[in-house]
């Protein structure tokens, strides 16, 4: 289908097996080599540069990438809950149930975990809702990365750290959650991840993707739900938000570079 070889690089993070069938074989048949990775830096500096043709990133991500005046990529599709089928998604402040703290302003000074400098959910979230206070997030908590989704709220239980954010379907799928942690807070709408294309990229095979996305069932263990067709009004009033943040908290110290 494609006359050359597309690329296709993605947020290891997300969850998107494109190394198991069905997607492998669609991948396969467009064209695509495909190449996961946890490296986010290096993913915005390729998407900052040539290329590659596609990505599957964090909404925060694009939605810096827009804001930075990239217009050399578009939304194709957008994940979404499985439990709303709605792309847009609580991210709730969590703390251990014994914890004193009933909301955001109450953990100053606290040490809080978060999964990396894009993400949509653990890092973006408090930076909004403390701008909203006159507060920066970099100097009202000590942060810390923590890797893994139900792996932060585990780490508060454990005391590793006293706070983290996370989607309210991550949440939902621990039972063991509300016994042992407690909610104290939210941020909505959260944006889910998102898969771009670069506006070049041939037709026949951006059509193809769509198609064979939109009809993919994720396995139910997935963190997010099936895709729909990307919309910028399912981004809007985080791009909003996002926007209103001081510059070097919406784009991490390693990007001081650029």
């Amino acid at each position: 289908m494609a006359e050359k070889n597309v690329t296709f690089v993605l947020d290891k993070n997300l969850g998107l097996p494109t190394d198991q069938e069905p997607l492998k074989g669609i991948l396969t048949a467009a064209g695509v080599t495909a190449e996961a990775t946890t490296d986010l830096v290096a993913i915005d500096e390729r998407l900052a540069g040539d290329g590659p043709d596609i990505a599957y990133v964090p909404g925060a991500d694009f939605c810096r990438l827009m804001l930075q005046g990239n217009q050399a990529y578009l939304g194709l599709v957008i994940a979404t809950s499985k439990f709303t089928g709605e792309p847009g998604q609580r991210t709730l402040l969590v703390v251990r149930r014994d914890d004193p703290a009933s909301g955001i302003g109450d953990l100053a000074g606290a040490e809080y975990g978060y999964m990396n400098e894009s993400c949509s959910s653990s890092y973006f979230p408090p930076a909004i809702l403390l701008n909203k206070m006159g507060e920066r997030l970099d100097e009202f908590f000590t942060m810390k990365e923590v890797a893994g989704w139900q792996e932060r709220v585990d780490a508060v239980v454990s005391r590793e750290i006293r706070a983290t954010m996370i989607l309210q379907d991550v949440w939902k799928m621990t039972p063991r959650n509300p016994e042992n942690a407690k909610v104290i807070g939210e941020y909505a709408p959260s944006p889910p991840a998102i898969l771009v294309v670069r506006k070049e990229l041939d037709g026949r095979v951006v059509s193809a993707l769509r198609e064979h996305l939109l009809l993919w069932r994720p396995d139910w263990r997935n963190i997010y739900g099936a895709f729909r067709p990307y919309c910028f009004a399912d981004v809007q009033t985080f791009y909003h938000d996002l926007g209103e943040l001081p510059a070097d908290i919406r784009s991490p110290r390693s990007f001081d570079h650029r």
